[in-house]
Order: C-alpha cells, then sequence, then structure tokens
C-alpha cells in the first residue's frame, strides 16, 4: 500500500466525523426551529452559551472537555461522539467499496461518481437515524431532496435502472401505506413511507426488500427486548426509521452475497 493511502483515509475518516458533527447540529436546529440551519453558531442546547471553534472538533474536543460544557459544566450526551465515529467509519468503507484512488494514485472516474452520490445519501441516511432516533420524526428536508438526486441518478448506467428504482420505490410505498391505512397511523407514519421510499429509489427493488427484511427482523428483537424489560408491551414506542436506515446500509454493503447466498441455498442460482 503506498504510504499516502493510510493518510487518505484517515482524512476521510476525519471528513466522515465532521459531518456526523454538523448532522448532530441541523438535526438539532430543524427539530427546534433556529433560524440559520447551516451558518448559524453553534451553543450548548442546557445554558446556550456560544461554542467556540476549539469547542467543535470532532471527538477531539469532546475527549478534551471530558464530556462536559466549558460553560455549564452539563455533561455532553455521548451521542455526539458516537455519531462522529460511525460516520467517520461508514465514509471510510465507503471508499473500501467504491476505492476511487489506488495505490499508485490512479483516480477512478465511475468511483468518484459512486463515492459522492452515496455519500450524499449515507449522509441523509445518518441524519434520519439520529433524528428519528432523537425526535421521534424525519424530516422531509432531508429526505425529499435525496429521493429526487436518487432518481435524477438513476439515468447514469452506474446506479440502478430507472425501472428498477420505480420498482422499489413502488414496493415500499405500497407495502408501508397499507400498514399506515390499516392501522390508522397507529403502526407507523407518513415519515417512515418516505424514507421507504428514498430506500427503493437507492437501492432497487431487490435490495428494496432485503432491506425491509432485515429492519423489521432488527425492529422485532430490539422491540421485545424493550417490551421485556418493561414488563408490558403497552404503550411501548420505538422509532422505525433507525432499523430501516440500519437495513438499508446491511442490503447496501451486504445485499449481494445475502441474496447471493440464499439462491444458492434454494439451488435457484
Amino acid at each position: 500500500m503506498n504510504f499516502l493511502q493510510p493518510l487518505f483515509i484517515i482524512a476521510l475518516f476525519l471528513l466522515g466525523s465532521a459531518l456526523g458533527s454538523f448532522i448532530s447540529v441541523i438535526s438539532y436546529r430543524l427539530h427546534s426551529k433556529k433560524t440559520g440551519i447551516i451558518t448559524g453558531r453553534s451553543q450548548c442546547p442546557d445554558c446556550e452559551a456560544p461554542l467556540q471553534t476549539r469547542d467543535l472538533i470532532p471527538l477531539i474536543s469532546y475527549l478534551y472537555l471530558r464530556g462536559k460544557c466549558r460553560h455549564c459544566n452539563k455533561e455532553i450526551s455521548y451521542l455526539y461522539p458516537l455519531l462522529e465515529i460511525i460516520s467517520g467509519f461508514l465514509f471510510v468503507t465507503l471508499f473500501f467499496k467504491f476505492p476511487f484512488i489506488d495505490d499508485a494514485l490512479n483516480v477512478n472516474g465511475n468511483f468518484i461518481f459512486l463515492y459522492a452520490l452515496w455519500g450524499f445519501y449515507t449522509f441523509i441516511l445518518i441524519f434520519t437515524f439520529l433524528h428519528d432516533l432523537r425526535y421521534f420524526k424525519t424530516s422531509d428536508q432531508i429526505l425529499i431532496p435525496g429521493i429526487l438526486v436518487g432518481l435524477i441518478a438513476t439515468f447514469s448506467s452506474l446506479t440502478p435502472h430507472l425501472i428498477d428504482s420505480l420498482l422499489g420505490l413502488g414496493i415500499a410505498v405500497t407495502f408501508f401505506g397499507l400498514q399506515i391505512a390499516i392501522s390508522k397511523g397507529r403502526w407507523l407514519g407518513g415519515g417512515d413511507l418516505r424514507v421507504g421510499a428514498l430506500m427503493g429509489v437507492i437501492l432497487g427493488w431487490k435490495l428494496t426488500v432485503l432491506a425491509l427484511i432485515v429492519a423489521y427482523m432488527t425492529g422485532s428483537v430490539v422491540g421485545v427486548t424493550v417490551a421485556i424489560k418493561k414488563g408490558h408491551i403497552r404503550d411501548v414506542k420505538i422509532p422505525f426509521a433507525p432499523f430501516l436506515v440500519v437495513g438499508t446500509f446491511i442490503a447496501f454493503y451486504y445485499g449481494d452475497v445475502i441474496l447471493g447466498w440464499y439462491l444458492n441455498y434454494l439451488n435457484i442460482s
């Protein structure tokens, strides 16, 4: 491996961590309806003291401040550094999926396009995971642009074909729409339907079905575990979009392997 590649991978991790930090900021501002969502000054959510640049360095600031606000000494949620680590990790793994620069520093234009595209999707998916986990809601301001970009990207030969994406979208929207209609919104909300639409567009129909299966399996396990700990199932609420995001990432990274194994198991391949 060229000695520059490890430095490049570290740079991608730092980029992902910075984006993870930014995601936590815009999630809070969108929920709180703060002005200056992109350009506004960051502040402590407890004492609302303005934060300086040295307070906003991903991971390092959290460690330096020992997980507490410099001004009010309130504890900073562990979700912030955890989000930065996960985001950095995903942007690195995305490079291994689409290695657009090799050991000889040759550039692959197709992989640059796919890395940038899925970097954009990854940003949206991480935001959706965090926002629903924290506030039990999704944001159309984030999801709708993702769906539109996904549909535009289908005109490239490097992404799922338009028909494939529309089939995926149709499957997800129909699946969630029926559940919302039957339960009158008690099981799922419109936000979950729009997350499903994004999944369908960016994955295509086969991987969308796999992602939904993974999401419902993991969601069921967590839901049953929470119900057991509470001692009852009544009024147990868990956000579902995070499981859809996990299912999307698993389908994206391992979907072809899982489907290949399943078809071999059925002797269909």
